[in-house]
């Protein structure tokens, strides 16, 4: 009778964190849904706004996507430092926080200088700089319309 019961406190045990685990896929999927939709209506404002034509969109997107991504890449970088630093925090030594604040600064450099900016000439060569300070505003608007579609979604408290 015993090991019928231990079996059965098994098997719900793993049956908990088989759902927990699914539970977690599901969230990280729509997760990604989300931020892919996003992606792609940032992608056709961007390209209604710029007027973009065939040649000049092929030779644009590349450009851009890799300053996207060397930004996003160096989130990550830096919400892991952010991580592990919170563990060890309560018994960090002053010398220990100092090179976090080192290495969280030359982070949010890196950051800072990967913005369109950082391959504006490239982009400028493609676009021109009319279109580049179009991108700029371009980028701002879709932004806030991002901010107030989410405000306006959110229920009132």
């Amino acid at each position: 009778m015993r090991y019928i019961i231990i079996t059965l406190v098994f098997l719900c045990s793993l049956a908990i964190k088989a759902q927990n685990i699914d539970n977690r896929r599901i969230h990280k999927d729509r997760k990604n849904e989300m931020r892919d939709k996003i992606k792609a209506l940032a992608v056709a404002h961007i390209t209604k706004e710029l007027d973009l034509n065939t040649e000049e969109a092929q030779q644009f997107w590349p450009l851009y996507n890799e300053v996207k991504d060397e930004r996003d890449r160096l989130e990550k970088v830096k919400k892991q430092l952010i991580r592990k630093l919170e563990s060890e925090f309560d018994d960090m030594t002053e010398k220990t926080a100092s090179s976090y604040v080192d290495r969280m600064v030359a982070i949010d450099k890196r950051i800072s200088a990967t913005n369109l900016d950082y391959k504006h000439d490239d982009i400028i060569k493609v676009i021109g700089a009319k279109r580049f300070l179009k991108l700029k505003k371009a980028e701002m608007d879709f932004k806030r319309k991002m901010i107030k579609e989410y405000r306006d979604r959110k229920p009132r408290e």
